[in-house]
């Protein structure tokens, strides 16, 4: 059953001011087009950080959706292992809209490989629909986003429409969330509030180094990091890197799991296609394809049953498929060429 909650994204304003909102501007950055030089699958440091606006806030059901908007954004899309630019032709993309959701007893960020809806509606326009990309960026990790050219200023109601999660909920997160929900808001837009409630910041001197703008802070709304290397449960195996992807390789009883994160920030990487194949002397004792799951001690991974893996053991990890995301400026060049890694018990 369709859930619908509706929120004046006035309400929410109060919400995110208490919580600290990022602002980081009197007029729209620069379009980075990347590196002028090849980072050769790496993460990097991007020229400029963009602040934001939130538009508000709302639960429904067990989820917590939060919108927020900044300057239209240049970013790439992935199919396969190949990315396609997706450039921005003029100015009249008038916002960047950001979605995220997360479970709210656990803030739990959930990437819905199903997909999520926005339409922004204003009296006497026709509606603007589109299906958000899921995005990862240096700042906020895991979303969803595009951009939207407004055909005037005004009040608009944003809709968001949030399909079925289609990974396994674990733990606390197991029946929580399995229908389709859907939350409104209203929003304002004016180009002043964008282009002097926004700046950007130029970091012009960190610029293609190897390392990753800081993530956004704000109280109110989680961000989908990993979990720290001692906080996940059972026997780590070892770390591997493939594409500047981080591989945590875990042994949980009869289950093996695989945490991959981003380098520096530590987000998930969803959305990807792992298989595993375990050896033992030289023989395979089991292989197939990993599940991708969720819950909230082990955040977005992926697992496998196995049997005990013992000291000397060889656990290889193929990448069938990288992550199926779009990527911000700075994770463009990163976790697409991406080979096996095998790690030693």
């Amino acid at each position: 059953m369709r859930r619908r909650t509706f929120l004046k994204s006035g309400a929410a304003a109060g919400l995110v001011s208490m919580a600290g909102c990022l602002s980081l501007g009197s007029e729209a950055p620069d379009v980075e087009a990347g590196p002028p030089w090849q980072r050769d699958g790496e993460v990097y440091h991007t020229g400029h950080q963009v602040g934001m606006q939130m538009i508000g806030f709302a639960e429904t059901g067990s989820l917590t959706v939060g919108v927020s908007y900044t300057f239209p954004t240049q970013f790439w899309t992935v199919a396969g292992d190949r990315r396609n630019r997706v450039d921005l032709t003029d100015r009249d993309d008038a916002i960047h809209v950001m979605a995220s959701v997360w479970d709210t007893e656990t803030e739990t960020v959930f990437p819905i490989a199903s997909g999520l809806g926005v339409t922004l509606d204003k009296e006497g326009t026709t509606p603007i629909q589109k299906a958000m990309w899921p995005m990862l960026s240096q700042q906020m990790g895991f979303h969803f986003g595009d951009n939207f050219n407004l055909e005037e200023w005004g009040e608009y109601t944003i809709t968001v429409d949030i399909g079925s999660p289609s990974l396994r909920q674990r733990g606390g997160l197991e029946g929580s969330f399995e229908g389709a929900e859907s939350v409104s808001f209203e929003f304002d837009f004016e180009l002043s509030k964008r282009n002097h409630g926004i700046t950007s910041e130029s970091r012009s001197e960190q610029r293609g180094a190897h390392a990753a703008v800081q993530p956004m802070q704000m109280s109110a709304h989680p961000l989908s990091f990993a979990p720290g290397p001692n906080e996940m449960p059972g026997r780590l195996l070892g770390r591997a890197t493939s594409g500047d992807a981080v591989f945590l390789v875990y042994s949980e009883g009869s289950s093996l799991v695989v945490s991959p994160r981003t380098p520096f920030n530590g987000f998930v990487l969803p959305l990807m296609s792992l298989s595993a194949t375990h050896e033992r002397d030289g023989q395979t004792v089991s292989e197939g394809s990993l599940t991708p799951a969720i819950d909230p001690t082990r955040k977005y991974h992926y697992r496998r049953p196995v049997d005990e893996v013992e000291p000397g053991d060889t656990i290889t990890i193929s990448i069938d498929a990288p992550p199926q995301t779009a990527r911000h400026t700075g994770y463009e060049t990163a976790f697409l060429e991406m080979p096996d890694v095998t790690i030693t018990a």
